[in-house]
């Protein structure tokens, strides 16, 4: 049985408010996208700056109505069962067996020989895949369940934690291998990201025992490097030459929608002599570039007269709408990453951008004042789905992001299935949640 804590859980530090925190990395990226455009290409995104801090500050509007009414303390705390996690980790691994069984033996691609980078291109050019397809995509992305879960339970399990880390790991990285790009891990930093703003909501200390701040600041560096392999990878299987040579090209590629970045493209490569030092260094820009040309791109795109196109919802349509024949209104930005708000002020005006903002502000605070009440698939899981979504935001619409879809869709299903497992009596009612309340007593045992 679990008992009630008793001062332990008094002292715990004050809750903290996830969308200032939110808002705060939003500007944060925003002037530091501008600088880096601005020192390296002379372009100076004061509007891209103005209204991604425009539409967060409306963000904390919205969730400020709702969370406003909310002062509750939080009185209990729900956990997972790292068995149930080890499930979950399990059922993505078969959803990626799934998915190499089908591009290899079905569709034929040589992942050996071709490579990742190589092999996306490949299936790219392949097209949709069937049953099997759907679902090892559907049930691949179910890892992030386990992730979101591990932030939030470390301290809960017992050495079986362990072996929920692993498998997480094995299953981010086996899905960036399959997929051959870089959202996947993205989506992970979010959602990471976003279950330590929870964590914070209900006044733990925002990182997991087993993060420090400097194996935080490493973690990240290890991200950027896993990032910069990618495009090595990527360089390698297209034929560039050299690291200079491809960044030179992906320059050219991502500044097309604005010339006058594209002008100075032939001077951000270095070239300092040091084979290693120089690949590292534009490897390390592609990176740069691949996070900030949202900059530019989001820039003019609000000033460009839109041909009746929705760049916001290209994600649905790629997977479903795509399906029964329905095609999408092509624009020059299609293949760039669109700031969320900028691709709506495109698509509707910024009347309609400011609501959307508002009503995932307060979806955020309504999952947040569940989340504290103690619900778990309507509270955490939805509040880090909701948050991730935010955070996503400053690069792309979360909605043109297919993973993430599928990662939605993938919880959910799982959620139901258990809780109608346990509703029926298939498996204890403990097995999945467990339930920690606060107040006065003796300091709960880990639970094995």
């Amino acid at each position: 049985m679990i008992q009630p804590m008793k001062s332990r859980l008094k002292a715990r530090r004050a809750p903290s408010s996830p969308i200032m925190a939110i808002l705060k990395f939003t500007a944060g990226y925003a002037v530091i996208a501008m600088l880096f455009t601005g020192v390296v290409f002379d372009y100076w995104a004061f509007g891209f700056v103005l209204l991604l801090v425009g539409s967060a500050c409306i963000a904390l509007a919205g969730y400020g109505v709702v969370t406003s009414q909310s002062n509750a303390p939080v009185t209990r705390l729900l956990y997972t069962t790292t068995m149930f996690n080890i499930v979950v980790c399990l059922v993505a691994l078969l959803g990626l067996l799934a998915m190499y069984y089908e591009r290899t033996s079905v569709r034929g691609i040589d992942y050996a020989n071709l490579g990742m980078a190589g092999a996306r291109a490949e299936f790219n050019r392949a097209g949709r895949g069937g049953l099997l397809s759907i679902f090892g995509n559907l049930f691949s992305a179910a890892v992030y369940l386990p992730l979101v879960n591990l932030i939030f339970d470390w301290e809960r399990w017992d050495r079986s934690r362990f072996v929920v880390l692993g498998l997480v790991i094995l299953g981010l990285l086996g899905l960036t291998y399959i997929t051959g790009g870089r959202t996947a891990l993205m989506i992970a930093v979010a959602m990471a990201a976003a279950a330590m703003l929870g964590r914070g909501a209900l006044g733990m200390r925002s990182l997991p025992s087993f993060l420090s701040p400097a194996k935080l600041a490493l973690s990240i560096f290890t991200v950027a490097g896993i990032f910069g392999a990618v495009f090595a990878l990527r360089a390698s299987a297209f034929g560039a030459s050299s690291a200079a040579t491809y960044l030179s090209q992906m320059c050219v590629h991502l500044s097309q929608p604005t010339t006058e970045i594209m002008v100075r493209c032939s001077t951000i490569a270095q070239a300092s002599g040091f084979h290693i030092l120089d690949e590292v260094l534009n490897y390390g820009t592609a990176v740069l570039l691949y996070a900030f040309h949202v900059a530019w791109v989001g820039n003019v795109i609000i000033d460009a007269p839109n041909p009746g196109a929705l760049t916001s919802f290209v994600g649905p349509q790629d997977m479903f709408l795509g399906r029964f024949g329905f095609e999408l209104v092509a624009t020059d930005y299609d293949g760039y990453f669109i700031p969320a708000s900028a691709g709506l002020v495109y698509d509707f005006g910024y009347l309609e951008m400011a609501l959307g903002f508002a009503l995932l502000g307060g979806l955020a605070g309504l999952f947040r004042n569940m989340m504290v009440s103690g619900y778990f698939f309507f509270g955490r899981i939805a509040f880090s789905l909701t948050a991730a979504g935010l955070l996503i935001s400053v690069m792309i619409s979360p909605v043109n992001l297919p993973v993430l879809l599928l990662a939605i869709m993938a919880i959910t299903a799982i959620a139901g299935a258990a809780y109608f497992a346990r509703l029926i009596g298939l498996i204890p009612s403990n097995s999945v949640v467990r339930e920690l309340r606060r107040g006065t007593g003796s300091p709960p045992k880990v639970p094995r």
